[in-house]
């Protein structure tokens, strides 16, 4: 097995995810983009969250951005700016080491529905689109809630 990029004498990037936040607007209002997925370890539990995956071979940042966002989220979108990275520490079982996932999001207007056929081991159990203030309550994950602040501020700025 390759090694990533090597951090510290522990840790490495082995893994590399890209992502969207999604908005679009609804008579005046805008709106975001928040999927439902199923637990692996537990079927009966799920977790809304934002559109994003792993890289695929000889894959970019934004390719796999936009390629995930439609897939899990069945739309397409355009990407308007980066809105930054986040670093997950995970225990790999198979190495018995931390290894560090980078899961880089970018901001993204939603253009239209689409129809791609979704192949993953995680299962979307449902979409939609909430307010500002639905998707900051539906978020399972505090990273992802910082990040939905950042693209609300980061959208603001670009309209003004």
């Amino acid at each position: 097995m390759t090694r990533g990029t090597k951090i510290s004498e522990e840790l490495y990037y082995d893994e590399r995810s890209a992502g969207g936040l999604v908005f679009r607007r609804d008579e005046g209002k805008i709106k975001w983009m928040v999927i439902q997925t199923m637990s692996r370890k537990n079927p009966k539990k799920t977790f809304f969250k934002f559109p994003k995956g792993h890289l695929k071979e000889r894959e970019f940042l934004k390719q796999a951005a936009l390629r995930e966002v439609e897939e899990e989220a069945k739309i397409k979108a355009r990407i308007m700016a980066k809105l930054g990275s986040w670093n997950y520490v995970m225990w790999d079982k198979l190495t018995k080491k931390k290894t560090i996932k980078k899961v880089t999001f970018f901001l993204m207007e939603y253009r239209e529905e689409s129809n791609l056929k979704y192949f993953d081991q995680e299962r979307v159990v449902g979409r939609g689109w909430f307010d500002f203030e639905e998707a900051l309550g539906k978020l399972a994950y505090d990273s992802e809630k910082i990040l939905l602040k950042k693209a609300k501020n980061k959208l603001e700025s670009m309209v003004k």
